[in-house]
């Protein structure tokens, strides 16, 4: 494209997390859905390096370093830690030498260890989110807690449950959830069917979010040069400090074979 490529921001102040989240006695919640072949790694990569030390150099060049600037937990469905430790190298950061980051693997040995019986689940679900081993004032992430709900008898209402008690510990929940088109579906309304659980946690999920954050294909498919598009969007809910605006944008970006992120408004 040959519009200059732009720095991401989420809020009128130039920011991804806000210092006014982190200096809050608030509790706030943003959401990351995406789509298959939109995947979102590249932008939590950088939400970890900003969250632990202020940069984001591949989305954001003027954001400064702060040193220690929060604790991170990281809580997987989908990954294992050794995935983030790889994807940070390319940030710069060492994940196995920072004390401030958390991983919590419920991707290896889920349903092995974790989860006995996937017919009666609710109980090792309510273990999983322990908010006893949360430090407070943490920015957590928590990647695919969809998976749940299509694996176990648990319904949405269950899990949003043990969410918003973690969101509670903290001043910033990240949650990061597939909408894949085929999952989604606001006719079935049988209680136990996985298609209704899913459509019930996003839409009551969204409902209950300060920002929302959603990555989607192309409508004509994938470009030479443009991978997906990111909207930027207030939540349902309004943030305690009228002076964090969210700054509602859309974009157009492009990963390149060299993994270079390029950011473009649309």
């Amino acid at each position: 494209m040959s519009q200059p490529n732009q720095d991401l921001t989420f809020y009128k102040d130039h920011t991804l997390i806000s210092d006014k989240i982190l200096k809050s006695n608030n509790s706030y919640l943003t959401t990351i859905t995406y789509i298959q072949g939109t995947s979102p790694n590249w932008l939590i990569n950088s939400l970890i390096e900003n969250s632990l030390q202020g940069s984001a150099l591949p989305i954001n060049q003027e954001l400064k370093t702060t040193p220690s600037r929060s604790n991170v937990i990281f809580i997987s469905f989908l990954h294992n830690k050794e995935f983030y430790i790889r994807n940070l190298k390319k940030n710069g950061i060492d994940l196995t030498q920072n004390s401030n980051f958390i991983f919590i693997d419920y991707f290896t040995n889920l349903f092995s260890e974790k989860i006995k019986d996937s017919t009666n689940a609710i109980n090792d679900t309510n273990k999983l989110f322990d908010d006893s081993k949360i430090p407070k004032n943490s920015i957590i992430f928590i990647e695919s807690p969809e998976i749940l709900l299509y694996s176990t008898n648990i319904i949405s209402d269950d899990l949003l449950f043990n969410l918003i008690k973690l969101n509670k510990k903290t001043n910033q929940l990240f949650i990061i959830s597939s909408k894949d088109e085929e999952l989604i579906d606001y006719n079935v309304n049988e209680i136990d069917n996985p298609t209704f659980k899913i459509t019930d946690f996003l839409t009551k999920l969204l409902f209950r979010s300060q920002l929302n954050i959603s990555l989607l294909p192309l409508k004509t498919g994938r470009a030479k040069d443009i991978t997906g598009s990111l909207t930027i969007t207030k939540g349902c809910l309004p943030y305690n400090d009228k002076n964090l605006i969210v700054n509602e944008k859309e974009y157009v970006y492009n990963i390149t074979k060299d993994s270079n992120i390029k950011i473009y408004f649309r």
